[in-house]
């Protein structure tokens, strides 16, 4: 059983809090790999046994996101613009500084705060834009969320994109990175956009947060001003792009697997 999420908060933020329903699952299988150590304990805190929880960490695909950033930027008939698409491809090529999100349009991805704090940068910096893509809405979030920007007058500003066939090509030209979740499993699209050369931050929360410390990620506070702070030092020039050896790491990653695969319980 793969684990890509801390699932007990999961719970709590989709609304049905079965921990006996968790509980049954990590006990019944043989083998419960979560994604990242973060992860761990809260999946422990459930488990009287738990010798057959192990790491194992997903490969990342670096040279597939090189190669699909350099492609044009593209919609596709099932994908969703809050702006025009001249407009998207000509904020996309401006000089202004543009943050950028990647999340499904969903609570725990944090993207009322992202815009609140984005406000207070907007206001030093009238020019910056915000990117905010993803690949699915939770209920009618993303609705919920651009008529958000519509009452903050942010319309101009603030980009929602849904449904994106190749988010890497948008993820390229943009200039910063920022992950505002409020739990993760992991948070691959930091890795993602790291590949990319671009600096990132992320709240300081489980599954980021040893990914993040490993390789000297900047992390910020869990909340509204922490995502604001971070946002201004990004501005600043103040955080600098990883720059992980995703070879090395996939390789450790490949270890785990096998490790795992051949882990008796």
């Amino acid at each position: 059983m793969l684990v890509n999420n801390d699932l007990i908060q999961e719970a709590k933020t989709r609304g049905y809090s079965r921990k006996d329903v968790l509980r049954y699952a990590y006990q019944a299988y043989d083998r419960v790999l979560p994604v990242s150590e973060d992860i761990i304990p809260p999946m422990k805190s459930l488990l009287k046994h738990n010798s057959h929880v192990q790491l194992c960490k997903n490969v990342i695909d670096f040279e597939t996101v090189r190669m699909r950033a350099a492609l044009p930027v593209t919609l596709e008939k099932e994908s969703r613009c809050s702006v025009p698409y001249p407009q998207l491809l000509e904020k996309l090529s401006s000089t202004a500084p543009k943050f950028i999100n990647i999340a499904r349009f969903s609570p725990e991805k944090g993207h009322d705060r992202l815009v609140e704090a984005f406000y207070k940068i907007h206001q030093k910096r009238p020019d910056a834009l915000l990117f905010i893509m993803g690949g699915n809405s939770y209920g009618d979030h993303y609705e919920k969320l651009f008529e958000k920007l519509q009452t903050m007058k942010l319309t101009d500003s603030v980009v929602l994109l849904l449904n994106i066939a190749n988010p890497y090509a948008i993820l390229n030209a943009c200039d910063f990175f920022v992950l505002s979740s409020f739990y993760e499993g992991f948070g691959l699209v930091l890795a993602e956009a790291d590949i990319l050369g671009k600096p990132v931050i992320s709240t300081d929360i489980a599954g980021p947060r040893g990914f993040m410390l490993q390789h000297g990620g900047t992390l910020i506070k869990n909340s509204e001003q922490g995502i604001y702070e971070g946002m201004s030092l990004l501005l600043e020039g103040k955080v600098t792009p990883m720059n992980v050896d995703y070879k090395k790491y996939n390789r450790e990653c490949i270890q785990e697997f096998e490790a795992a695969i051949s882990f008796s319980k």
